[in-house]
Order: structure tokens, then C-alpha cells, then sequence
């Protein structure tokens, strides 16, 4: 009997051992295969750290990071995304069985992204089907926006000024200033009218960033627009 428990205790230690090993790797790399499928990115590279490891199959995770590159949220695609979790608790059967990821709580689930000029001027060519030839440059002041537009059967150059903006949760590029130049009609100046005209352009709402978070700020730099995202409060 005595050689008997020796055995279980040795066996158990073998399986604790394996679970601290294999585990992560194995809940990373699913994580990976979805965060691939849910974002339309083939770069994705997930760490899971849970102490001890056997309580990630539970869906609990003392520390979750995760980076890829040109993944689609929503409408616009992120150049670098990142995700940041402390005490990250996982819907195990919806990742398992269903291929969801979900997280049901966590104290803190922070997501960072990087728009850049090429991503913005893509996303603006597919939602406004208005403009040709677009061009974008972003600076800390504005999102300044040429392109062609065809006004009274010709085409006009299209100069648009804007911000991209957090709003309740979702990513918008508001347009602030418009004018237009051709050469029957001359430079008209349509500030304000850009809402009458074309419409605010939706990047991204809150049903398609990932994992329920909300957009919650939104920085325009030199070439680039930082934005970030969190679970909200109710949710953490």
C-alpha cells in the first residue's frame, strides 16, 4: 500500500509539473488561432500566465498579453495591437466548443492600437464611396483628406479636414471642414455642411471591438492615430 501512494503522490507531481508546462502553451496557442480568425491577422502572439497553471482550465489568468499587426477592427485595420490583462477570467466552453473569446471579468483588460495614414486612407476609399484618389496625412491638429469628388457630372478636388474621435464607446472620423475646386465652379468653402453631405464615418463600434471593450481614448500624432480600449467598469 505504501508503494502504491508513493506512486499517485509521484504521478500527481508528474501532472501538476506538465500542467504548469504544457498548459499555458496550449491555452496561448488558442487563444492565438482566435484573436487570428476574430481580427483577419496571420501575426498573433498570446502569453497566459496563471499560478498555479491548473486553474487556466477554469478560464482563469493572472496575466494575459497579447501583440499582432494589421488586424481588422470593425472597419479599419490596426497597424500594432496590443492587450494587456491582469486577474482575466475566460469563458472556457465558449473558447473550446464554440470558438468564441470571451471574457466574463477581469480587474483589468486594457487594449492599445496604432492607426496609421495607409490604414485610415483604406478605410476612407471603402466607406465613402464619394471619393477617388484619396489621400491622408495626419497630424496632431487634424486629419487632413484630399481626393476627387464628382459634383454636376465633374470632378471637383476635395480638400476635408477632421478628427478621429471616441464617441460613446465607438471610433468615428468626423469631418470639420470641407471645400471643393474645379474649374467651372471655383473654391466653395462647406464648413460644418460635412455631416448634411457625406455623414460621419463609423471605424469602428463597440459590437466589434473585441472582447466588449469600448474605445476610451483617442490621441492623433504625426503620421498616426493612437487609440485605446477598455472593459467597462461593470464588466471589470
Amino acid at each position: 500500500m505504501r508503494k502504491g501512494l508513493t506512486i499517485t503522490f509521484l504521478l500527481c507531481i508528474i501532472l501538476v509539473v506538465l500542467a504548469e508546462a504544457v498548459l499555458p502553451q496550449i491555452i496561448g496557442g488558442t487563444l492565438e488561432k482566435r484573436i487570428r480568425d476574430r481580427m483577419a491577422t496571420q501575426d498573433a502572439q498570446v502569453t497566459v500566465v496563471s499560478h498555479p497553471g491548473l486553474l487556466l482550465l477554469l478560464g482563469q489568468v493572472d496575466s494575459l498579453q497579447a501583440v499582432t499587426h494589421q488586424a481588422k477592427i470593425g472597419q479599419v485595420y490596426v497597424k500594432e495591437l496590443s492587450l494587456e490583462g491582469e486577474a482575466v477570467h475566460l469563458d472556457m466552453g465558449s473558447l473550446m466548443d464554440d470558438g468564441q473569446l470571451k471574457v466574463t471579468k477581469a480587474r483589468s483588460l486594457i487594449m492599445q492600437g496604432t492607426i496609421d495614414e495607409e490604414n485610415l486612407r483604406e478605410v476612407l476609399s471603402r466607406r465613402v464611396d464619394k471619393l477617388e484618389n484619396v489621400q491622408v496625412r495626419v497630424t496632431p491638429e487634424k486629419a487632413l483628406v484630399t481626393a476627387e469628388v464628382k459634383v454636376m457630372g465633374r470632378k471637383a478636388e476635395a480638400e476635408l479636414s477632421g478628427q478621429v474621435v471616441e464617441d460613446s464607446g465607438s471610433l468615428y472620423f468626423r469631418m470639420e471642414h470641407l471645400s471643393l475646386k474645379n474649374s467651372r465652379l471655383g473654391r466653395i468653402k462647406l464648413d460644418g455642411l460635412f455631416g448634411d453631405v457625406f455623414g460621419d464615418v463609423l471605424l469602428a463600434g463597440p459590437d466589434k471591438i473585441p472582447l466588449g471593450m469600448k474605445v476610451t481614448e483617442v490621441k492623433q500624432m504625426d503620421g498616426a492615430i493612437s487609440v485605446k480600449a477598455k472593459l467597462p467598469e461593470a464588466e471589470s
